[in-house]
């Protein structure tokens, strides 16, 4: 069986105790009842007790006489969950929920040999023996048509850019289970491909009805709050309303995209610039966002702000100073991470300085 050998066995300091890092029963119990768990807190917190104890010498676990594979990957997603309603990461937790997919594909649950066996794939430290027996797995739940290799061979196929053929499969995956919580995740996956990816060019009724299948049949995760995003985008000069309602909710989940797009809105649509400078501001206060700095210029010069907007004018003046030098020594020398950020910053700099010139003279 393919296993995280690597982290697996990897000695660590002293753990806490496993009640100091869960939440309380309640808690637990209502993410149990969420995730549809055969187990009451009784009966999963000695198996997670007796995982986590042992994360460090795995092959010393026992599981109580009474758990099944399928308990194991419950338990996984209700940490998951856990982890995404908190928006925080604990390393211990995050070891335990690898380490029940361990447990679960040991006793041959499909969905977490998938998840091993892409793992291995993807991995570069994988040896050649486990390279080909995780292909051999994947090969055979394929044949299987267990639904998540479909889907885990999309995003896998997504990450190497093979766009088309990652959608391919994600409808592989549609076509076997399509009104789940995961199906969710593969619908806005699709919106963002056909919103994005698809040659010769977009197909934004199709984005459209991924985007809107998503938050049907998910929760508020990470994939629905870009699908709201997304959504926000599509319905921008159709259904400005709309378009405003599904921008709201992408911003109120942190979704720090939807910010400008907001004030934007606020300002040039429904003429509200108070409430766009609102929306501005927290773009800026959020990561310095440029586009939001525009924002704050536009708004301030529509409600006759002049010593604010000069003011913002300085900033924005600055920083097309420093872009301009940085990008005059060649953009090589910026660091790739920051290439693709600092182009379009200058450009949107550029644009502003053309598109506003009458404005900014008129402060002067």
């Amino acid at each position: 069986m393919l296993s995280r050998t690597a982290v697996r066995f990897q000695s660590t300091a002293a753990r806490p105790l496993l009640e100091t890092i869960l939440p309380k029963k309640k808690t637990i119990n209502r993410l149990l009842f969420d995730n549809d768990s055969r187990l009451a807190y009784k009966k999963a917190m000695p198996i997670l007790t007796t995982v986590y104890t042992n994360l460090d010498s795995p092959q010393q676990i026992r599981l109580p006489k009474y758990t099944k594979h399928d308990d194991l990957m419950t338990l996984r997603s209700v940490l998951h969950e856990l982890r995404s309603a908190t928006n925080s990461v604990n390393k211990n937790l995050v070891d335990l929920e690898n380490e029940l997919v361990e447990q679960a594909a040991e006793l041959g649950n499909s969905d977490a040999i998938a998840m091993l066996a892409f793992e291995a794939v993807a991995s570069s430290e994988t040896s050649k023996e486990d390279y080909k027996y995780a292909n051999e797995l994947i090969q055979q739940l394929t044949e299987k048509k267990h639904p998540l290799v479909f889907k885990l061979a999309g995003d896998f196929a997504f990450s190497k850019s093979y766009h088309t053929q990652a959608a391919q499969y994600w409808q592989q995956f549609l076509e076997l289970e399509d009104d789940t919580i995961l199906a969710s995740h593969v619908y806005s996956n699709l919106g963002v491909y056909y919103y994005h990816y698809l040659n010769p060019r977009p197909k934004l009724d199709e984005a459209k009805m991924c985007f809107e299948k998503a938050i049907r049949f998910g929760q508020l995760d990470s994939h629905i709050v870009k699908a709201h995003y997304y959504l926000g985008q599509l319905f921008s000069i159709t259904d400005p309303v709309l378009s405003r309602y599904h921008l709201e909710i992408s911003a109120s989940k942190g979704l720090q995209e939807s910010l400008p797009s907001l004030g934007f809105m606020e300002l040039n649509v429904f003429n509200n610039a108070p409430k766009a400078l609102e929306w501005f501001k927290l773009g800026v206060e959020a990561n310095n966002d440029i586009s939001c700095l525009i924002g704050q210029f536009d708004a301030h010069v529509r409600c006759g702000n002049k010593a604010k907007a000069i003011k913002i004018l300085e900033n924005l003046k600055g920083l097309k100073e420093k872009l301009d030098r940085i990008l005059a020594t060649g953009i090589s020398k910026v660091p790739e991470s920051y290439r693709d950020l600092a182009t379009s910053n200058h450009v949107m700099l550029n644009t502003f300085f053309e598109t506003r010139s009458q404005a900014i003279k008129a402060l002067q």
